[in-house]
């Protein structure tokens, strides 16, 4: 049974006439009974039996238990509001931000703690109590007003989230109820509305957790690359960690560190042992109590070496020599003649570059042309140049044109490229002719339109930079994209998105972008027409590791708690029951001649 919510004034004065009516059923005095004894005897026995109470004390006992009765029907029937406010309804927010998972002396979480203290306050209420239950990760999507039984079940399906930044719909502080709670810790909410009771799930706690992780070649010396690993001690005392960075079994490097309260360490390490490939650095301390932050990963996208094959007819190619001069690259000369006896499989090579080659087939492997005379493998057709007095336009939105500027390109003869679909536009003249195009895909390709003894490109000081850019394009992944765990965005062209154990996870499209969901760090893999782009979910950012930055009063123990009693029946079942308590205890006086 629900009770009705008055207003105030309407429930007193509903009440007081109520009781006024009773008072006044009360004051009704029935027609007295006349009585003729035949005998005095009869008088004395009559008045031997009757009890000795004053008649006045009879009559207001009688009232007294009237007006209790009907006021405990009243109570049970309709529930007066405060100060405008509905008596049976309670707000509770519920903190469940990633740093309520870490574990507190007990051996609880912290999103556990206020999971428990949640349930017994839900437990205490009255069974006709309407309950919101809003979280702070939002997922809950439409919060509303139901029963206990309906709120216990969304507790129960609330887990730790992953963003930094709480998401409580604005409207909720001024939503009409008469209790408000929050349940957290106070490390990433903000303030709270003085009409909300905060109950705090917090104790500090000993952290170290990793905030950076990344990858970069020594300068001048391509062969040594070197990892860069930031961790931070989120805890008030020091802590001796171990620093872990892992390829494979024999790919391991370890150190032991010390840091100070709340210091925050970069350590670098030498990962030239290391190929291009998935990376995982981690810390381990025996104090550590939040695990979230102890794990993060990369992904090494350079190559070390790149084994290039050389396909010319001129062994005095000005190309060759340069190819031989620039670092990480592994020159391997053939002639066209050599290439053409060449299968797929037998081309052990990263890249390919063709200076004046003409080639009747899609290479299978990335590769640059120089002096193409035709690309019917392409679909692009070709032209040739009519002019050499030629203003050249880059695309500067490549990568491959970074930081170059080829101002001062003169090309004397060559072809141009007639547009054609899935094919970008390197350099192009001022009637919009197309003088070097790039080909994106799983194999891709760089084609030029002239030669290096048809132009000055080989002179120029941007010509090292551009092959460089070139090469890196060709067999460097792009790199990673760091991600928090959560929702992902990704590129559109993503079609299909792996773990790093191959396991297939669920993508979904919407507003010209990929995504998918993921509550776990780890390493993914993005597949496209355009080749692979690995996504790294890690939790990076400083604010994962501060997880004792709280000014709400520390909780000391789950074990302190008390059952709640009598505490959870329904407040109309317990007026009920006192109403019958009074009805009887009425009835019994009654039949006892103590009360009219």
């Amino acid at each position: 049974m629900t009770s009705v919510a008055l207003s105030s004034p309407v429930f007193f004065l509903l009440l007081a006439g109520l009781i006024g009516s009773v008072v006044l059923l009360y004051l009704l005095r029935p027609p007295v009974l006349n009585r003729l004894m035949s005998s005095n005897l009869i008088w004395r026995r009559i008045l031997g039996s009757s009890r000795a109470i004053n008649e006045r004390w009879r009559w207001w006992l009688s009232l007294l238990l009237a007006t209790l009765i009907a006021i405990c029907l009243l109570l049970a029937t309709f529930r007066p509001m405060d100060n405008g406010q509905m008596n049976d309804r309670s707000l509770i927010i519920f903190d469940n931000a990633p740093s309520m998972g870490a574990l507190t002396r007990d051996g609880m979480s912290r999103f556990n703690v206020a999971k428990d203290s949640v349930i017994r306050h839900l437990n205490s209420l009255s069974k006709d109590m309407q309950v919101m239950l809003v979280d702070t990760q939002r997922q809950v999507t439409t919060p509303s007003f139901g029963s206990i039984s309906q709120a216990l079940e969304i507790l129960d399906s609330l887990s730790v989230g992953s963003s930094l930044d709480p998401l409580v719909p604005a409207q909720v502080a001024t939503i009409d109820a008469s209790r408000k709670f929050i349940y957290t810790d106070g490390v990433m909410i903000g303030g709270v509305p003085e009409d909300f009771t905060s109950v705090s799930a917090f104790q500090p706690v000993p952290n170290v957790g990793i905030t950076r992780l990344s990858f970069a070649a020594v300068p001048g010396n391509t062969q040594q690359r070197q990892a860069f690993i930031e961790i931070a001690n989120g805890g008030a005392e020091p802590t001796v960690v171990e620093i872990a960075l892992t390829q494979t079994e024999s790919r391991l490097i370890t150190r032991q560190v010390e840091l100070a309260p709340y210091e925050k360490l970069t350590q670098i390490f030498d990962a030239s042992a290391f190929e291009s490939g998935p990376v995982k650095a981690s810390v381990v301390s025996t104090v550590d109590r939040f695990k979230a932050d102890d794990v993060a990963f990369g992904y090494i996208t350079a190559k070390r070496q790149v084994r290039v094959g050389f396909v010319s007819d001129d062994v005095d190619s000005k190309m060759l020599t340069l190819l031989d001069l620039m670092p990480r690259v592994v020159l391997t000369s053939l002639t066209n003649a050599d290439y053409q006896g060449l299968e797929s499989e037998e081309l052990q090579f990263d890249i390919l570059v063709f200076d004046r080659v003409s080639v009747d087939r899609k290479p299978v492997i990335p590769s640059i042309f120089f002096g193409v005379n035709s690309a019917n493998w392409l679909g692009a057709s070709v032209s040739s140049i009519r002019s050499s007095q030629l203003s050249v336009e880059r695309n500067t939105a490549h990568p491959i044109l970074r930081n170059i500027s080829m101002t001062d390109l003169l090309i004397e003869s060559g072809v141009l490229f007639a547009p054609a679909v899935g094919v970008e536009a390197l350099l192009t003249s001022e009637d919009e002719a197309i003088l070097a195009i790039a080909v994106p895909g799983a194999v891709k390709s760089v084609l030029l339109g002239f030669d290096l003894d048809k132009s000055n490109l080989a002179f120029l000081a941007d010509f090292p930079i551009f092959l460089s850019n070139s090469i890196t394009w060709l067999v460097d992944e792009p790199p990673i994209l760091n991600a928090t765990p959560g929702t992902i965005k990704l590129p559109s062209d993503i079609t299909k998105v792996y773990r790093i154990d191959g396991v297939d996870v669920p993508l979904w499209f919407a507003d010209g972008n990929s995504y998918f969901h993921t509550r776990e760090t780890g390493l993914f893999t993005g597949f496209s027409s355009n080749g692979p782009l690995r996504v790294s979910v890690s939790q990076l950012d400083r604010r994962f590791s501060d997880i004792n930055r709280s000014n709400l009063p520390i909780f000391e123990s789950s074990k302190n708690f008390v059952a709640p009693g009598l505490n959870g029946y329904s407040f109309s079942f317990l007026v009920g029951a006192l109403t019958l308590i009074l009805l009887m205890v009425d009835w019994y006086l009654y039949h006892r001649r103590v009360t009219q």
